[in-house]
């Protein structure tokens, strides 16, 4: 019983940027998958009747980047698609005084928030004024705010980084043309 081979809360698959493709069936062995992560954004995966079924039936929510094999797959089985977190930009060097990486994360509920972490080597980045640390962002950030006011709330080693990069600018731009992050392809399969 493939059942008990699965956690009975749902699980979470993250298909890595090395894994180019999935063959019909596959997702028969985790009838309990209720998210699936595409971090290959030229990924093939393929559903068989079954495994389509039981993503419509576990109404999974697909996550990779906007305008990739994830979105189109998310579409072409009528499932509901989350941007994923995203890496902003950073400052630093780890092996030198720490690294600190400014994220952007989403979440189902359609809620938003900036994940700011600082990564030193061999000591503990809380006892040099490091750490990590979160904050919201209004659901509606991509239409009300602009990059640089975002990046303005992050720490200021990053801010250059951040607007410099365009990723923010970016996937706000993309949000505010497909009306949010979430996308909802359910009612159009």
């Amino acid at each position: 019983n493939h059942r008990k081979r699965t956690d009975p809360r749902g699980v979470c698959l993250e298909l890595g940027e090395e894994v180019e493709k999935v063959e019909r069936g596959f997702f028969e062995l985790l009838p309990t998958v209720n998210e699936l992560w595409i971090l290959n954004p030229n990924a093939d995966v393929r559903l068989s009747k079954e495994d389509s079924a039981l993503f419509l039936k576990n109404n999974v929510l697909v996550r990779g980047e906007f305008d990739s094999a994830a979105e189109a797959f998310a579409q072409k089985y009528g499932l509901r698609f989350l941007l994923i977190n995203t890496k902003l930009g950073s400052a630093g060097d780890y092996y030198e005084q720490g690294v600190d990486i400014i994220t952007l994360r989403l979440y189902p509920d359609g809620s938003a928030d900036i994940h700011q972490d600082c990564r030193c080597q061999g000591i503990s980045a809380g006892n040099t004024g490091g750490g990590e640390v979160s904050f919201d962002l209004p659901e509606d950030f991509y239409l009300t705010m602009t990059p640089e006011e975002v990046a303005g709330k992050c720490w200021s080693s990053c801010y250059s980084s951040i607007i410099e990069q365009g990723i923010l600018a970016s996937v706000m731009a993309k949000a505010k043309s497909k009306n949010g992050f979430l996308l909802d392809y359910t009612k159009k399969a």
